[in-house]
C-alpha cells in the first residue's frame, strides 16, 4: 500500500479553513491538522499547523506549513530528498524512536530559510532541526539531531 504524503491529501473546498498569508490564500482542513505539542524551537505558542503547497506553485517541492493558532506566521518547508538532501537512516530512525514515533508513518520536513543577496535570493535548509510528523495521528515534534555534521542553514 502506497502511502500519500500530508500535502498530497486533497482538500474539499466547502471543508477547509481559508487563511491569507504573505504568499496568497490557503485553504486547510481542520481534521487533517498538525499539532507540535511543544511548538517548534523559537516559537512555543505555535502548536498547531496546517501544510499546504503554495498558492500559485503547484510544481514546487516547497510548502508551507501555516501556523492555525498564530496566522500571521507561517514556515517555508520540504521533505529533504525533494530537494536533493539527505538525513542519514541511522539519524532519522534514532530521532523517531527518541520521539516514540514508528517510522512507517513518520514524513520528514526542514524548515527553509530564505535571504535576499544582492539582486537575488537563496535558501537554506535546518538538517540540524528536522520536523517529524506522525501522518496517522498528527502529532509532530522538531527534533535536534545529535549528530553534529548537519547544519541550521544548509546553503542550497
Amino acid at each position: 500500500m502506497q502511502q500519500t504524503t500530508l500535502a498530497e491529501q486533497t482538500i474539499p473546498v466547502e471543508k477547509a479553513l481559508t487563511y491569507n498569508t504573505r504568499f496568497g490564500e490557503v485553504a486547510l482542513r481542520e481534521d487533517r491538522l498538525i499539532t507540535f505539542k511543544n511548538g517548534l524551537l523559537g516559537f512555543t505558542g505555535c502548536t498547531t499547523f496546517g501544510l499546504s503547497r503554495i498558492p500559485n506553485a503547484d510544481e514546487s517541492p516547497i510548502l508551507l506549513l501555516q501556523c492555525v493558532n498564530e496566522p500571521e506566521i507561517a514556515f517555508l518547508v520540504a521533505d529533504p530528498k525533494s530537494i536533493g538532501l539527505e538525513i542519514q537512516d541511522e539519524d532519522l530512525s534514532k530521532a523517531v524512536k527518541e520521539c516514540q514515533m514508528t517510522k512507517e508513518n513518520v514524513q520528514t520536513l526542514v524548515i527553509l530559510t530564505m535571504y535576499d543577496q544582492e539582486d537575488s535570493y537563496y535558501l537554506t535548509a535546518n538538517l540540524r532541526a528536522p520536523l517529524l510528523i506522525d501522518s496517522r495521528s498528527r502529532q509532530a515534534r522538531q527534533h535536534i539531531l545529535a549528530n553534529k555534521n548537519y547544519t541550521t542553514q544548509h546553503k542550497l
